[in-house]
């Protein structure tokens, strides 16, 4: 039999995919680590490795399919997604006792993605690296689901470009690992929306420090810097850590027979301080304590 070949193939051993599994998770440790240090190219690299763990298809099955734990893990989401903020609006504006109607659309509002300090008077995107990140109450906070089942974590419309265009985490992890250098360099071309994504600041420009000089309005208007960083490659940063986070709660409930001592199901998982400071942290937050 000719070597990596199907009929080559032989039944491998007990654990073996536990093994994978610990291998896999290695793997996204060390480029979410080098990502974090500004190695922002790492992404592609984290999308192949969620694929590996996420992606079934009629030829090949993933790592978590392998485990059969794919459709039991609870997934901890810390998207916005348009429907639900619109809902979450019209609630709002209920409650507010007023003929209020809220008007205005952004592709900012949504998706995985905030903007934090980048050094030198700039702000860019940065994945939030962690679970709670409006205050209670908020519009967005009563958006966001904090848990979802897989085929809605992974399927759903959510990060939006300024076109309009919106894109599951699915769709960013599929073009990176298939199209743009991942797994394959498509010969063909790269998607047009998401090219546009990737350079897509969102219609955000900021600056700030004592030093700043734009020149004399209207002309200060143009020359206001845009946000820096990649949208895409942040969302999947945060993706990753939405999977890490899923798994270690797995584990900890598997640990602990199920049961929660507390009303927050992720609450005590004592996650790492963000590598950025955000911009627009509300006061209910404090960054290394997740409550």
């Amino acid at each position: 039999m000719n070597i990596g070949t199907k009929a080559n193939k032989t039944p491998v051993a007990a654990g073996y995919h536990e093994a994978q599994l610990k291998r896999q998770i290695g793997y996204l440790d060390r480029s979410c680590g080098d990502f974090d240090r500004g190695d922002h190219d790492e992404a592609i690299r984290i999308a192949v490795t969620l694929r590996v763990l996420l992606h079934d298809t009629n030829n090949s099955t993933s790592l978590l399919t392998h485990l059969g734990i794919k459709n039991t893990i609870e997934y901890v989401d810390t998207g916005i997604y348009r429907p639900l903020l619109h809902a979450a609006l019209t609630e709002w504006a209920k409650q507010m006792g007023s003929d209020l109607n809220v008007v205005t659309r952004t592709p900012s509002d949504v998706g995985l993605v905030e903007l934090g300090d980048a050094g030198a008077g700039r702000v860019g995107w940065f994945a939030p690296l962690r679970l709670q990140r409006f205050a209670q109450g908020t519009p967005p906070y009563n958006a966001c689901p904090r848990i979802s089942d897989f085929d809605f974590w992974w399927r759903s419309p959510l990060v939006e470009a300024s076109s309009g265009k919106s894109f599951s985490r699915w769709d960013l992890v599929n073009i990176m690992a298939n199209q743009d250098g991942g797994a394959h360099v498509d010969q063909v071309g790269l998607d047009a929306d998401y090219q546009d994504l990737m350079v897509d600041f969102l219609g955000v420009g900021m600056g700030y420090g004592m030093d700043l000089d734009f020149g004399n309005l209207p002309e200060a208007l143009h020359n206001v810097p845009k946000a820096l960083h990649n949208v895409a490659f942040a969302s999947v940063r945060q993706i990753a850590f939405e999977l890490m986070v899923s798994l270690r709660r797995r584990e900890w409930v598997r640990q602990t027979s199920g049961v929660f001592a507390f009303s927050e199901p992720f609450r005590d998982l004592n996650l790492p301080e963000p590598p950025h400071r955000p911009m627009l942290e509300p006061q209910s937050i404090i960054l290394g304590k997740y409550i």
